[in-house]
C-alpha cells in the first residue's frame, strides 16, 4: 500500500522531462552559438543558442551557471547548483536550445561564473547570451 505508493512517487519525482515553448531564454554559462553575428549585446541576429551549464563546484570560487526562461504565461530558472550528477542527485544537468533572434557576449560581464574561450567557427565557451524564439529545455 503506502510503501509502493511512496516508491512510485519518488521514482516519478526523479524522472526528467523536456519542456518546449516560445519566449526568451537567457544563458549564463557554457554555450555554443551558431550564428553569423558578431559578439555584443547590440548585435542581434538569427541563430541558434545551445546552453549547456556545467555542474557547480562551490570550492572553485565561481558562481553557478544558469538558464532563465520567460514566456507570455510562464517563467522559470534552472540553476547548476541544484543538479549534482557526480553526487547522484539530479542525475542529468538540464540543457536548453533556442532558435531565433539572439545576441551573445564571450564573457560573464562580472557575474563570476566563467572564463571564456573562442573557437574557429562561430563561438563556443562560457559567457552570457539571450535568444527570443523557439525553446527546448531537456532534462528538467
Amino acid at each position: 500500500g503506502f510503501q509502493v505508493a511512496a516508491v512510485v512517487f519518488l521514482s516519478a519525482a526523479a524522472a526528467s522531462a523536456d519542456w518546449t515553448g516560445n519566449g526568451k531564454m537567457t544563458c549564463y554559462g557554457h554555450m555554443v552559438v551558431d550564428s553569423d553575428i558578431d559578439e555584443g549585446s547590440t548585435n542581434h541576429g538569427a541563430g541558434t543558442l545551445n546552453c549547456n551549464p556545467i555542474e557547480w563546484d562551490g570550492g572553485s570560487g565561481l558562481g553557478p551557471e544558469a538558464i532563465f526562461v520567460e514566456t507570455s504565461s510562464d517563467s522559470f530558472e534552472i540553476w547548476a547548483w541544484d543538479y549534482h550528477p557526480s553526487w547522484g542527485f539530479g542525475d542529468v544537468m538540464p540543457t536548453a536550445t533556442c532558435t531565433g533572434d539572439m545576441w551573445y557576449r564571450s564573457e560573464d560581464m562580472g557575474g563570476g561564473y566563467c572564463t571564456p574561450h573562442k573557437t574557429e567557427k562561430n563561438w563556443s565557451g562560457c559567457g552570457l547570451a539571450q535568444c527570443n524564439g523557439d525553446i527546448v529545455v531537456k532534462g528538467i
